[in-house]
């Protein structure tokens, strides 16, 4: 029981001192965000997705670094008071460590098994005249030709792109047949910058953090703004690679006759959804100034916080968590005692 105090204690403060504190700043960093954005689109931008993610993923990468540290072999007299059994390492670092990496991938897995679409999805022969419709497409585009795009029959969706890593997007025939080629032209280009911006992977990575997250529910409000805001931010990339804003404002329309819930919970990206006010709002903003282009650093910061977050355990100025450590080793002892 002993060896379980500090990974208790060590989970304790992060997921009820840590994240909660980083949760509040973000919140408070994206209503400040929101007030300041002077384009509905700018919110859906790397910046809003760092802000989401950071207060569940840097203190546990944080923690999982500092259990690494604590448990190497010639740190066990500075870390450890507790005899773990003549072990070479501090133990309970190591179950700490291992219960982070169960949290982290036992979640990832639920997720993955939750929300992978099951589809029974029955796609047409390649030689078949849509399929040829939508080769020939792809290759006249030079945005659409790294794009995988396949037509099936019945899709729940006209359009739509899954999967994390394989990522495709999906027609249905009848969208195929009854849309004109600027139509079919604006609505894949669309689809191709979700793709390129793995939006598919960044959503699970989100819904991954709000779960893990005791104070997750706080987010799911600038989450929702922010998958309604990379809709319309990949209408102005593909108004920018080509396509028609008429032409993809008329997808919009068709496509918004479906209500896929069932699509949009697995973090599927659609053409659109059914929400009246926001296809107002898309609609409009196709046909005025685009969103700010200016690159975005927050791919660059995001990465450099959690680089942060790993090597600062290694520090010879944070002992502070040792420190901790060795209180709970100290107060294991006294349990011990008669």
């Amino acid at each position: 029981m002993n060896e379980l105090l500090f990974p208790l204690a060590a989970l304790t403060v992060t997921f009820v001192l840590l994240i909660p504190a980083l949760t509040l700043v973000s919140r408070h960093a994206l209503a400040r965000a929101r007030r300041h954005t002077t384009h509905w689109a700018d919110f859906g931008k790397t910046s809003t997705f760092a802000w989401l993610v950071l207060p569940t993923f840097a203190p546990l990468v944080w923690l999982a670094s500092a259990a690494l540290h604590q448990s190497e072999p010639w740190r066990i007299q500075d870390a450890c008071l507790v005899d773990h059994l003549h072990a070479s390492h501090c133990t309970d670092a190591l179950i700490l460590l291992g219960a982070i990496l169960a949290l982290l991938g036992g979640g990832a897995l639920w997720r993955a098994w939750r929300e992978h679409p099951r589809l029974e999805l029955e796609p047409l022969d390649p030689q078949h005249p849509l399929s040829q419709r939508l080769r020939h497409l792809t290759q006249d585009q030079a945005a659409l030709r790294t794009i995988t795009a396949r037509v099936v029959r019945h899709a729940p969706a006209p359009i739509f792109s899954i999967g994390w890593f394989r990522r495709r997007s999906i027609l249905d025939a009848c969208f195929v047949r009854d849309a004109d080629d600027d139509i079919l032209r604006a609505a894949l280009l669309h689809e191709a910058a979700h793709i390129h911006s793995r939006d598919t992977l960044r959503d699970a990575a989100v819904r991954l953090a709000l779960a893990i997250n005791p104070l997750g529910h706080l987010l799911r409000p600038d989450f929702g703004r922010w998958r309604q805001a990379r809709e319309a931010y990949c209408d102005s990339r593909a108004v920018a690679h080509g396509g028609q804003p008429l032409a993809l404002a008329h997808g919009i329309v068709h496509a918004a006759r479906f209500h896929c819930p069932d699509l949009e919970r697995c973090g599927a990206s659609l053409l659109c959804g059914n929400d009246q006010r926001t296809l107002k709002l898309r609609l409009a903003l196709l046909f005025s100034k685009p969103p700010t282009t200016t690159p975005s650093r927050a791919h660059l910061l995001l990465a450099l916080a959690l680089a942060a977050a790993i090597i600062a355990p290694h520090l010879p100025f944070t002992g502070a968590w040792d420190h901790f450590h060795l209180s709970v080793e100290r107060h294991a002892a006294n349990l011990r005692e008669p």
